[in-house]
């Protein structure tokens, strides 16, 4: 298949000099980055059309620039995306209750080597004959070893029973950024963005291209040029590495522990100090009365009496307030719009901080940050308070409507919960809270703050930023609470609860 690629900064131009006039007179466009161009260029939209996405794609679609999927400079073209149907071919899916031991010999009495648990997937090396009968030699993830034939299913009932229990995922690849249709067809509705070596659960292969799920709320098309199809099976475990997960459970465990404690006695220190300094003023106002000089004595203990209070609870004043909450006076625009009212303004969409962090990774929102906040010492054990006791629920499921860490929880479930620890209440929808905090532009996120995701005109994603161009969230049934690149889609809000 032909494919065109040339959005350039030139080429946007020229997209839109060709476009009706009437449409972009308030289009302001910027393409520092891929992501953040055409964010800025959709959320700038909003203020002239009351349909502002459908418009946007019809507009671009007949102007005859865009003819590809991807937002990029020209690259070598896609490789081959190998047939899914190789994945399943002489794989043997274990049958049991809960788990069965592999061992170093085709017999009970011999040494443990790992386990393999219920619909996991084995490659069998060999046939041997062992105690009570038929053993298999197989090779699931790190372990090799033997493990009674009857615990397994094989040949043509196992690939169906490996075509249920696989997970397929969809790599992006080649492509700095790629549509996601409504869809597939190279005509739908573009449903969002999605960021170059992001990985996502694949749900069918239609025609072309295949069908995703970006969170429980969003699934779409994205053409098969430009993804890496791969298929996942649940694998035996070692004792080493199940070793390695218990110790890494505890570690972020003791990791939020020390945190939380951390915090404690910071709090307890800012509330000595500012009492301290209530104390030292009120000796200074006694002094003062008994002097009969006119000058006022240099004092500057009031203000920093001011600033101590501010610092006893465990929400403080943001460092960065003064800095990152102005606004350039050219992005009223978006706020009188009628349309969309929870979608991303032209300032959030700006989105200046995308850096590479690896081989063919980007970071996104927040991506020049360091990790961590300055200034603000209260503050600052917070963030990092939070960070970690939402870390330690990683890996648990995703259930719609739920607000349990350990039995499941949808998106905004988690982060509710997460922030009620710390006596924050955000509300229990993502819209909810993203009303509820305080909005700050989505390039200055700070470990603790929440980034928002939106389709069909309206906030229906929320997810937490942990520093790194990274964030945590209760993603789909499949990934459960995750840790991927905060710009895995496109980001349209991002509020603080922390100042």
């Amino acid at each position: 298949m032909k494919k065109t690629i040339k959005i350039l900064a030139a080429g946007c131009l020229l997209a839109l000099a060709a476009l009706p006039s009437t449409a972009y007179a308030s289009v302001s466009w910027e393409t520092d980055s891929s992501v953040a161009g055409a964010a800025v260029a959709l959320n700038n939209y909003y203020a002239a059309s009351l349909k502002p996405e459908e418009d946007f794609a019809s507009a671009i679609e007949e102007s005859g620039v865009f003819k590809a999927e991807v937002f990029t400079s020209p690259k070598e073209d896609a490789p081959l995306v190998m047939s899914t149907a190789s994945a399943y071919s002489n794989v043997a899916i274990s049958h049991v209750s809960n788990y069965v031991n592999v061992r170093t010999e085709p017999n009970t009495s011999s040494e443990i080597v790992g386990k393999i648990y219920n619909n996991c997937a084995a490659t069998i090396l060999a046939t041997v004959d062992g105690e009570d009968g038929q053993w298999y030699q197989i090779q699931s993830g790190t372990v090799n070893g033997y493990i009674k034939a009857e615990y397994f299913i094989t040949g043509t009932d196992a690939e169906k029973i490996a075509k249920q229990v696989g997970t397929m995922y969809a790599k992006i690849a080649n492509a700095d950024t790629l549509r996601l249709r409504e869809e597939p067809n190279l005509t739908s509705r573009t449903l969002t963005l999605l960021s170059e070596d992001a990985e996502y659960v694949a749900l069918e292969e239609t025609g072309d291209f295949v069908k995703i799920q970006v969170d429980a709320d969003l699934t779409g098309y994205v053409h098969k040029d430009y993804v890496n199809l791969r298929v996942e099976f649940k694998q035996a475990v070692s004792l080493a590495e199940e070793q390695a997960q218990k110790e890494e459970e505890e570690r972020l465990k003791k990791e939020a522990a020390d945190a939380i404690a951390n915090l404690e006695q910071v709090k307890k220190e800012a509330e000595a100090q500012a009492s301290q300094s209530q104390t030292s003023e009120a000796v200074t106002e006694g002094s003062q009365s008994t002097e009969s000089q006119t000058e006022t004595p240099e004092t500057t203990k009031a203000p920093e009496t001011e600033t101590q209070t501010a610092e006893i609870g465990t929400i403080a004043r943001n460092p960065l307030e003064e800095t990152t909450t102005a606004a350039p006076t050219t992005t009223a625009a978006p706020e009188t719009t009628t349309a969309a009212p929870e979608t991303t303004t032209a300032a959030e969409g700006t989105l200046s901080a995308y850096q590479e962090i690896g081989p063919g990774g980007s970071m996104g929102p927040g991506g020049s940050n360091t990790g961590t906040s300055s200034g603000n010492t209260v503050e600052t054990a917070t963030r990092t308070a939070i960070v970690a006791y939402a870390k330690q629920f990683l890996g648990n499921p995703y259930v719609y409507g739920g607000t349990s860490l350990t039995n499941g929880a949808d998106c905004s479930g988690f982060t509710m919960r997460i922030y009620e620890h710390f006596g924050i209440d955000t509300g229990r929808t993502s819209r909810d809270q993203a009303a509820n905090g305080k909005e700050i532009p989505i390039d200055s996120v700070q470990p603790g703050d929440l980034l928002f995701y939106g389709s069909d005109d309206y906030i229906n994603h929320v997810a937490m930023y942990i520093g790194g161009g990274q964030v945590i969230h209760s993603s789909t049934p499949a990934t459960g609470i995750t840790i991927t690149s905060s710009n895995y889609r496109t980001p349209c809000k991002a509020v603080t609860f922390l100042n």
